[in-house]
């Protein structure tokens, strides 16, 4: 029986869990898309969770222009995976998940961020909501830079001076150019002709200039 225009609209949401790491039955056809792939297409929301120290590893390894590790899966190698213990280790701890969130809007953009997410030893027992912050605000994952390293990154390094000093300067700025016009103000469209004074020692042929 069809609603009528007048009943509420009813709108629902589907939440599924994929484990890549769960081996999946061999297919009919070898064309025939994954199931990840075809739950990536018809998905609003993508949310993948990666190890915090894995993404530490890859980002110090594209730092030093260096292939990315891979693990898990991806190592290609036989044996049984372990799954990583929760064990803070103080402040400097890598514990936690990062977050990939990929989010497709009606237009059809997509918004891609990652997150962190702390482990569950961070937050007092009374506290309900989990908090995630931004991947680029973790101190690990993007250190703060040392004002000393970036005022001697500004200036090259040299055995002699290249600064000018206050003098220097205004000196500088006090220097007029040779043989522009548009110095005198001699009226619009006559700025920027270039006027050349020959010499003695200059060699000019008529003829061939009229060439």
């Amino acid at each position: 029986m069809p609603q009528s225009p007048s009943a509420p609209k009813i709108e629902s949401s589907l939440i599924v869990t994929f484990h890549q790491d769960v081996p999946r039955p061999p297919s009919f056809s070898p064309y025939s898309p994954s199931p990840l792939s075809i739950l990536t297409y018809l998905a609003t929301t993508v949310i993948r969770l990666h190890s915090f120290s894995h993404i530490l590893s890859q980002k110090a390894a594209r730092d030093r222009s260096l292939a990315a590790p891979v693990f898990g899966l991806e190592e290609g190698q036989d044996g049984v995976l372990l799954g990583r213990v929760d064990k803070p280790i103080g402040s400097g701890s890598v514990g936690g998940v990062v977050l990939e969130l990929e989010h497709r809007r009606k237009s059809g953009r997509g918004v891609l961020e990652w997150y962190f997410l702390p482990p569950a030893s961070h937050y007092p027992p009374n506290q309900a909501k989990e908090i995630v912050t931004l991947l680029d605000d973790h101190p690990l994952y993007h250190p703060p830079e040392d004002l000393d390293t970036q005022n001697s990154e500004e200036e090259p390094e040299s055995t002699f001076e290249l600064r000018l000093t206050e003098r220097q300067r205004k000196e500088r700025e006090g220097v007029v150019l040779p043989y522009f016009d548009a110095q005198n103000g001699n009226g619009p469209g006559e700025g920027g002709r270039i006027l050349y004074d020959m010499g003695e020692e200059d060699d000019f042929d008529e003829e061939e200039d009229e060439i």
